[in-house]
């Protein structure tokens, strides 16, 4: 009869790891999410009740999320006007980007749903050709 070896625990140590290519995807889209959530809301403010305060407030969530520490977005305090309109602007072109790849998509889900449908037509048109030519069968 053998004996069983007595069990030893080991000390538990933090594990550390170059980040993945999947981690820096997902770290990418969240920094894109943030961005384009705090670009949409500085383009409502104007419309919404109390929206230069939201966002603000929500740039510098952004901001903070983005840098990995809590603080004020560059341009968010009230240094002067012209930070205000750059950022403006720079806002205005990533609507743009995000309206163009909107359209992109949609004119892709098109033209996916056209090749559908065609492929669709052409198979059944054969199944049907093939199911009268097996009833003329007699």
């Amino acid at each position: 009869m053998s004996t069983v070896a007595p069990v030893v625990v080991a000390q538990t140590t933090q594990r550390t790891a170059e980040p993945s290519r999947f981690d820096l995807a997902l770290q990418g889209a969240a920094r894109g999410a943030a961005s384009g959530l705090a670009a949409t809301v500085a383009l409502a403010a104007p419309l919404l009740p109390g929206g230069p305060v939201l966002a603000g407030a929500i740039r510098g969530a952004a901001a903070g999320a983005l840098s990995g520490a809590a603080g004020p977005a560059p341009g968010a305090t009230a240094g002067g006007g012209s930070d205000i309109i750059g950022a403006t602007r720079e806002l205005q072109q990533q609507a743009q980007s995000f309206n163009l790849q909107y359209l992109q998509l949609q004119e892709s889900l098109q033209r996916e749903s056209r090749e559908f449908t065609a492929l669709s037509n052409v198979m059944k048109v054969k199944h049907d050709s093939a199911k009268a030519a097996i009833g003329n069968i007699h």
